[in-house]
């Protein structure tokens, strides 16, 4: 076999291995991850570039923690309540050991506040698609790491139906 096809195929075969990993990599909390559902407080942009998306703040988005900076990685202990919506237990600079938690990086501080990203904060959904944000909570997958996914939006616990309008290609 030719010398340059030989390197072409490891050229190759290196590059989809990257692109394996990371798709995994961005797969795992969704395959292993453990389920919780959060209050959200959502907001329904659009974007011509981008398509239709809602922007999700979630209540855990905005928590009391002094001695902060921006880009810290805080660790947010969660536990389910009555209605089965997991709220803050703990804000903590360690990874807990053991429990259900999510992994945040500090976005902005304010005083004694600091707001963080998840990496779960916009939820694209099709072209068309309208349904009601109120009362919308987001069911998420962490994994053992912290990292989430979402993996639905929900309203008490069920799924949200969309209804699709039409749409043509000028619209």
């Amino acid at each position: 076999m030719n010398p340059a096809y030989t390197k072409l195929i490891i050229g190759l075969v290196v590059l989809l291995g990257i692109l394996a990993g990371f798709g995994l990599y961005l797969g795992m909390p969704l395959l292993t991850g453990a389920e919780a559902t959060l209050a959200t407080q959502p907001i329904d942009p659009f974007d011509p570039l981008r398509g239709q998306y809602i922007i999700i703040r979630y209540e855990i988005g905005t928590l009391e923690k002094e001695n902060v900076s921006i880009g810290n990685i805080l660790y947010v202990s969660l536990k389910d309540d009555a209605e089965g919506i997991a709220r803050l237990t703990k804000v903590s600079t360690e990874k807990p050991k053991s429990g259900l938690f999510i992994k945040g990086t500090v976005e902005r501080v304010s005083g004694n506040q600091a707001t963080l990203q998840y990496g779960i904060e916009q939820y694209f959904f099709e072209r068309g698609a309208q349904f009601s944000t109120q009362n919308v909570q987001v069911k998420v997958k962490i994994d053992s790491s912290g990292q989430a996914r979402i993996k639905e939006l929900v309203r008490d616990g069920k799924p949200i139906e969309m209804s699709y309008r039409n749409i043509s290609y000028k619209s």
